[in-house]
């Protein structure tokens, strides 16, 4: 083993940043409340999930979910990953190891993980596209400060410079990318939405690993969102570098202020976007639809920061941060956790078991989100209890540094293992 890769190994516990843990884990819940519908109805139905469930209960529960947690929590991840890739640049060039050395394998495992998870388990995966946007975060590791900002305000910009585009082409008659606004938009193809229900609910394994195929492939665009995660990977790099994260105390005023704007106008934005999004469609395009699309991603990574900000001001209480340091250790096993719910999740509604898939909706999903969460929090503290890193972590580890850490903490721990990371969430 090459002298880098033995001096870039993991953090040391005292190097790890508790904010970073708890921030990661307490998204994880945000994560699979936004991610129960996909685990429990088609794909083509994610974005409006009222195609199937009518019900008020259902809508009020979407809602909510919609203006409290949906794209929220991906920001917190994309912005996450940055801040873990600045972490180990950092303590990579303080002990002289070349960052290339070790990085690109990270960033390779990370890719197979998330193409096994997606064409194997869920068609939602993340991984991949995180892979993705990892690879071209390695070219800005030595830009500066302003020019990080630049690219990602141009990397946000982009989208709402297609949609104004296509808003105002919309307008003369000149539709782009092949979309006609004089045309009434389709509506929900029921006989294959059923379709896919029946393959989930009552399907064979084959069929239903057949379609896990079939969906992932024409999913598999999306990992193109890794191209715009790259504007959050680059903030969290900008962060980290800023020295914000170090001295929290320092910036609580600035934090104060992040929270108390960003809350209420986040959630005024969402609120907006949420019940225009609600409106019949039409076959014209409207300057309340316009704003809606605009706003979208910006409004949510808004409301992430007056997250991000309030966490921080918490945890500057002593009585706070011993009620919230539970949650570090579901930010530590993010990988672990965010792989496990997909499989815990499809397992529970697909017919491996109960056949659930499509027969209940937003509200009755609170439930096991909030079961599934609650029980991974207790095992993630019991398991680091008794073990240095989340089963996954550690294989990631191993991929990474090419040698496996000793995984008990009654073991003696390697040179190279260190001990946890604090860009240990795969998000």
């Amino acid at each position: 083993m090459s002298s880098d890769v033995q001096q870039a190994g993991p953090v040391t516990a005292a190097e790890r940043i508790l904010y970073i843990d708890m921030l990661r884990g307490m998204a994880l819940f945000g994560i699979l409340a936004a991610n129960m519908r996909g685990f429990n109805a088609p794909a083509s139905v994610y974005g409006n999930i009222k195609v199937l469930f009518h019900g008020q209960a259902d809508m009020i529960a979407q809602g909510f979910i919609d203006i409290f947690i949906q794209g929220k929590f991906v920001t917190l991840f994309s912005f996450l990953f940055g801040l873990g890739f600045a972490v180990q640049l950092t303590r990579a060039e303080a002990r002289g190891a070349k960052f290339l050395s070790f990085y690109p394998r990270r960033l390779a495992a990370l890719a197979v993980f998330g193409l096994i998870h997606g064409m194997l388990i869920w068609w939602g995966d993340i991984l991949l596209a995180y892979a993705l946007g990892g690879a071209m975060l390695l070219l800005f590791r030595k830009k500066s400060q302003r020019t990080i900002l630049w690219w990602a305000g141009g990397i946000f910009s982009i989208p709402i410079v297609i949609m104004t585009a296509v808003y105002i082409a919309a307008m003369f008659g000149k539709p782009l990318f092949g979309n006609d606004p004089n045309k009434p938009p389709k509506p929900p193809d029921m006989e294959k939405i059923n379709s896919i229900i029946a393959i989930y609910s009552h399907g064979t394994i084959p069929q239903m690993l057949h379609e896990n195929w079939v969906v992932w492939k024409s999913e598999v665009i999306s990992a193109l969102f890794g191209f715009y995660a790259l504007g959050l990977f680059l903030l969290g790099l900008w962060v980290w570098r800023s020295g914000i994260i170090d001295r929290l105390g320092e910036y609580k005023p600035v934090l104060k202020r992040v929270c108390a704007w960003c809350i209420p106008v986040g959630l005024a934005l969402n609120t907006f976007v949420t019940l225009a999004n609600l409106r019949p469609q039409t076959s014209k395009p409207t300057l309340l639809g316009y704003f809606a699309n605009i706003l979208t991603m910006p409004s949510a990574h808004i409301l992430s920061a007056g997250y991000a900000a309030g966490l921080a001001v918490l945890i500057q209480s002593d009585a706070w941060r011993r009620a919230l340091t539970p949650f570090a250790a579901m930010g530590r096993m993010a990988l672990t956790n965010y792989l496990t719910e997909s499989i815990l999740c499809t397992l529970f509604f697909y017919n491996y078991t109960t056949g659930l898939y499509g027969r209940v909706g937003p509200a009755i999903d609170l439930i096991p989100t909030g079961v599934l969460y609650g029980a991974q929090v207790v095992f993630s503290n019991w398991w680091l209890v008794r073990f240095r890193f989340g089963p996954m972590e550690w294989f990631w580890r191993g991929l990474t540094y090419g040698k496996f850490p000793s995984m008990r903490r009654d073991e003696p721990l390697a040179a190279l293992a260190g001990a946890e990371s604090a860009s240990s969430g795969a998000l």
